[in-house]
This record gives structure tokens, C-alpha cells and sequence, in this order.
């Protein structure tokens, strides 16, 4: 199975089994799935970006994710991009919980798991285009990003009809539907090239 279905298919599963009733409006609050509905511990963790460059980071047993410490308290008094980011980064460690719990060998310290998730017994670069690619779309639904750019289109299409191959246009559009999925910009337009919704113009 491609990289890329395989991802596409767990976050699609994870969403109906998961992302229901209240937890179904967007955007995704990806907080709630990890706490709640999946009784993982969010377990803020000193300098874990400057130590291993990462906002967030399963635990050796799967139980629970470190989140950097100073991100987490600054959460709702931070700015708005480091709030999105950290919501993708617990997205994607959803995705190695999902789909990678299983490759995980047995660690006796946290440095040691550390240093395991640095490459994954070789596997790093697949691994985690595939916890991005279920986080991408776990945060950003496909017949949402759809609806979303079918409404900029309409508008778009009154105004200049070659649109579509307009990097800045493309660029502002992104900006614009970010917020509907609190996610970066540039997270949508990498939704907008995965979908094959409006491919990067060259």
C-alpha cells in the first residue's frame, strides 16, 4: 500500500472511531482526542525542543506524549503560530501511536527512546511522512478543505479567471482558510498539493 493511503486510511478510521459528537467540529481539538478520548497523559517536558528539537514526543511505553513545557504553558497566551504548531505535532505523534506503535522495541530510558525516534531502526524518513501526511489530514478533513476551497473559487473566479496559477494568490488563500482549521498556512497549502485540490504552480 502506498505511503500515502496508508496514512490517509488510519486518519479516516481514527475520525470515525474517534472524532465524534462534540469532537467532531473543527477545528480538531486535538488536546481532547489525546486526554479524553484516548486517556493519554500530555506530560509538559523542560526544554524538549531545545534538547531534541521536537514540540512533542511519545513516551517509551506509548502512554502518554511529552510536550515541550515552555510551548504547553504558553499555550493561550502564546502566539497563534505556536499554538498551531504544537496542535500538529501532537497530530503526528497521533499518527506514530497509530500507525508505528507496533516497530517499537523495548527501551530502559527515555534517552534511549530519544535517540531510537532520531531514526527509527532506519525507517525515520518513511515514518514520518507518513505521522505528517495523518496529520495533515486528521487536522485538515479533505471534503472540508473542498468545501472551503470551492467557496474561495466562486469568488476567486469573479475577480481574475487565471487564479489558479498564481503562487501569491495560492499563498493568500492558504492564509485565509488556515484559521477554519487553526493550522499554518503553509500546512493547507501542502493539504492543497496531497489532495490534488490546487496543485503548486510552477
Amino acid at each position: 500500500m502506498h505511503w500515502k493511503t496508508k496514512a490517509w486510511k488510519a486518519a479516516e478510521a481514527f475520525r470515525e472511531k474517534h472524532l465524534r459528537g462534540r469532537l467532531s467540529h473543527l477545528p480538531v481539538d486535538v488536546f481532547s482526542v489525546v486526554e479524553i478520548e484516548l486517556g493519554l497523559d500530555v506530560i509538559p517536558f523542560d526544554d524538549l525542543f531545545a534538547k531534541y528539537a521536537v514540540d512533542a514526543a511519545l513516551t517509551a511505553d506509548f502512554s502518554g506524549i511529552y510536550v515541550d513545557a515552555e510551548a504547553y504553558i504558553l499555550m493561550e497566551k502564546g502566539p497563534e503560530w505556536k499554538l498551531n504548531r504544537l496542535r500538529f505535532s501532537l497530530a503526528h505523534e497521533l499518527g506514530h501511536y497509530v500507525m508505528h506503535r507496533n516497530l517499537k522495541p523495548a527501551f530502559t530510558s527515555v534517552d534511549d527512546f530519544a535517540l531510537w525516534t532520531q531514526d527509527y531502526g532506519g525507517r525515520m524518513a518513511d515514518l514520518e511522512r507518513e505521522a505528517n501526511e495523518f496529520a495533515g489530514r486528521l487536522l485538515v478533513p479533505e471534503n472540508m478543505l473542498r468545501h472551503e476551497f470551492a467557496t474561495f473559487s466562486k469568488q476567486a473566479d469573479k475577480i481574475l479567471p487565471n487564479w489558479r496559477v498564481d503562487a501569491d494568490i495560492r499563498r493568500k488563500a492558504a492564509e485565509r482558510i488556515a484559521p477554519r482549521f487553526s493550522v499554518h498556512p503553509q500546512a493547507i497549502e501542502a493539504r492543497f498539493d496531497r489532495e490534488g485540490i490546487w496543485p503548486k504552480p510552477y
